[in-house]
């Protein structure tokens, strides 16, 4: 990377405080957009949506089964904690995709996360991710990661920035001055001045505190922001909020209730926020969620489950035609599973966020074969998306 680029990459990181409207651009307010949320740690696709209609999984799941999954179809229930989820299933907004994951089976969170922020078949072979190479491929140039810093799925848009709440006191007014004077002469940077001076001014009028800030950086608080964000007429086509830990649980799991049913609950209440806050911006827009694995099938000698394979992708939005389970569900015997005990991914995961990359940004299946995100298309995703 020249200089210069990486000068201009790392401005935008700094001013992740600051917003950078001229970035976000996005005067059409018909637009699809598009929210991502990295749920890292392999969410339990099995406890998320539990498959009710296969006998094993209640033998094999004896303390952490869950019990009272809210109905999608006769082979699939939803999480009791998606209670928001499962009003969108009923208003045909909802999609989910089962037995599916990334084709990689080695069960390491950094060879996993970095898989599936980079979409490449092999770990740490590259400095950008799918989602900015959709970008770049769509000159898509407005994003916005509601995270710090930059996750790596979000790089290879240069114009792509972060944003978090921040309850650090804002710049006074004169040292604000003082920094647009300093870097009138510096054609790489003064254009960032005003927009920081700005930026403080709003922010001294907001008068968030220490107190605040807590509530503010909460899963839900930060699916708000990002629905602001996106609503506006200038806003960002592309949000991601990085979901940083809660869901690696190896111990203690529990069903309808515990850890992993709370880090559930924060998920269901993000995309809620997310839907009110951006507003009839709703109809054009598509929420898709991102994990490295998932879990093992059966449950392990401390009520937890250890990390895994396959899990599910949920998809929710006015973008979505109909509410439908996508699957090619194998069972849950011990000859089914992944090596004996994982589920098994039949459908690559890779494969739906091509398609979602189509939809959202029109690019051409050869294009994002080639340029994007390399995938096995599946005969189960057959009519997803519309596509």
């Amino acid at each position: 990377m020249q200089r210069r680029q990486w000068l201009k990459t790392a401005g935008a990181t700094a001013l992740s405080f600051a917003g950078i409207p001229s970035a976000w651009a996005s005067s059409n307010t018909s637009t699809p957009k598009l929210l991502v949320v990295l749920l890292r740690g392999g969410m339990d696709g099995l406890a998320a949506v539990p498959p009710i209609g296969d006998v094993t999984y209640a033998a094999i799941r004896p303390t952490i089964a869950v019990q009272n999954s809210l109905r999608l179809d006769g082979s699939f229930g939803l999480h009791p904690a998606f209670k928001h989820l499962h009003q969108l299933w009923g208003q045909g907004q909802l999609a989910v995709v089962h037995s599916t994951g990334f084709a990689y089976s080695g069960r390491s969170h950094f060879e996993g996360q970095d898989l599936m922020q980079s979409g490449m078949a092999k770990p740490y072979t590259s400095a950008s991710g799918w989602l900015g190479r959709a970008m770049q491929v769509a000159r898509v140039g407005d994003g916005v990661s509601i995270s710090i810093p930059m996750p790596l799925i979000l790089r290879g848009n240069p114009d792509a920035s972060t944003q978090f709440p921040n309850w650090m006191p804002p710049l006074s007014s004169s040292v604000a001055e003082s920094l647009e004077a300093l870097w009138a002469q510096d054609a790489l940077i003064s254009p960032y001045a005003p927009i920081i001076r700005a930026e403080a001014a709003t922010q001294r009028q907001a008068g968030m505190v220490r107190q605040d800030f807590g509530t503010a950086r909460s899963l839900p608080e930060l699916g708000r922001l990002a629905g602001q964000e996106m609503a506006h007429a200038q806003g960002p086509r592309v949000g991601l909020i990085d979901f940083t830990h809660g869901f690696d649980t190896h111990a203690s799991q529990g069903g309808d209730q515990g850890g992993h049913a709370d880090q559930l609950a924060q998920l269901d209440r993000l995309v809620q926020n997310f839907q009110a806050a951006i507003g009839p911006q709703w109809s054009n827009t598509l929420v898709v969620t991102v994990t490295e694995f998932g879990r093992t099938a059966a449950e392990n000698g401390t009520t937890g489950t250890d990390h895994g394979v396959g899990t599910c992708c949920l998809l929710a939005g006015g973008l979505i035609d109909r509410a439908q389970v996508y699957s090619d569900w194998r069972g849950l015997k011990k000859e089914q599973l992944f090596e004996g005990r994982d589920l098994p991914p039949t459908i690559d995961v890779a494969a739906v966020y091509a398609k979602v990359i189509e939809r959202v940004f029109e690019v051409k299946p050869s294009a994002l074969q080639e340029q994007v995100i390399a995938h096995q298309p599946s005969a189960a995703l057959k009519g997803f998306l519309n596509l």
